[in-house]
């Protein structure tokens, strides 16, 4: 993965800028949770400790707060998408550009051992792939990983029995996306190479359909395509069930960790160490946060086939 990160370097800049403006943006949405938590406690579980008056002017100013919270949160998150569109079509851009400047620098050998179409799909894909990446990296896991910490913080201020929750659900979380994710690595890699090969194959077909055409070997040809086809579709099926059985346990764990926690609360309630909104505004923090992290899995399997592509993109890189 170096060769991403060399292309990533000379937009470090924008980069750093997306991923603030990434992290403002959800600490801003998770503060929306904390207001109405307050408005719960101080107003709508106290409605005798205070005057109509008081009750109606306190919630009319949280709510007015919430409103400028939202609106600054959208603002940020506003601008991190577009820095961060900005970033990603620039070094897709160069990665791209670069990969051509390579290939027309090739020997006429090389062009003669290699099939044209086949050279285009590694760069288009690469291309593709690397700015997916960075993208889902920006934002769902960077601002999922923001929330993790002000959800951390912010149990840590309130008892530190919610620390060792996350702390297990997180390590066997990683652990299973980590062990599904070295095999779905493998099969990444096998379809390129299959996906390429089906590039070319089709690009060269088509370039001499004459010829096949005057030889009569236009329906063994259309079975060799359909074989080749064939072998990419039993691949990407077994990348399917990888992914499916990686997704589903990972949901099964983030609902068993929500599921936790809620309990946690709930005891911590019983015990009256905790209030009612603040009950209301854990689970609502952690719903924000483990909802996106419902996504890991694509994001694993987006990571594998950026390193897939971006080995195919060395190979051709560093031919003579």
């Amino acid at each position: 993965m170096q060769i991403l990160w060399k292309y990533l370097k000379p937009h470090h800049t924008l980069i750093f800028f997306s991923l603030l403006l990434a992290g403002a943006a959800q600490l801003l949405s998770l503060v929306d949770p904390l207001i109405f938590g307050k408005i719960i406690d101080d107003y709508a579980t106290k409605p005798t400790a205070h005057t109509q008056e008081e009750l109606v002017k306190g919630a009319l100013f949280w709510l007015g707060v919430a409103l400028v919270v939202a609106l600054l949160a959208r603002v940020a998150k506003a601008f991190q998408e577009y820095t961060t569109r900005l970033a990603v079509a620039r070094f897709g851009m160069q990665i791209f550009n670069d990969g051509l400047r390579q290939t027309l620098r090739l020997s006429f050998q090389e062009f003669e051992e290699s099939r044209s179409g086949e050279t285009l799909s590694v760069l288009q894909k690469v291309k593709t792939d690397t700015e997916r990446f960075v993208t889902s990296f920006i934002n769902i896991l960077f601002s999922s990983v923001v929330g993790i910490g002000f959800l951390i913080w912010y149990s840590i201020t309130k008892n530190w029995m919610l620390i060792p929750v996350f702390v297990i659900g997180i390590l066997v979380l990683g652990s299973f996306t980590g062990l599904l994710s070295k095999r779905i690595k493998t099969v990444q890699r096998s379809i390129n190479r299959e996906t390429n090969k089906m590039s070319g194959v089709i690009t060269e077909s088509l370039r001499n359909i004459e010829l096949v055409k005057s030889l009569g070997l236009t329906f063994p040809e259309i079975r060799r395509l359909r074989g080749q086809t064939q072998k990419i579709f039993d691949l990407e099926m077994i990348k399917v069930r990888k992914v499916r059985t990686l997704t589903f346990l990972q949901g099964t764990t983030l609902n068993f960790l929500r599921q936790s926690i809620l309990f946690i609360l709930l005891w911590l309630i019983f015990r009256q160490v905790l209030s009612t909104g603040e009950l209301i505004t854990m689970q609502f923090i952690s719903t924000s946060i483990f909802g996106p992290l419902q996504d890991l899995g694509n994001i694993i399997l987006q990571y594998r086939e950026v390193e897939a592509s971006i080995q195919t993109f060395d190979v051709l890189m560093h031919k003579p």
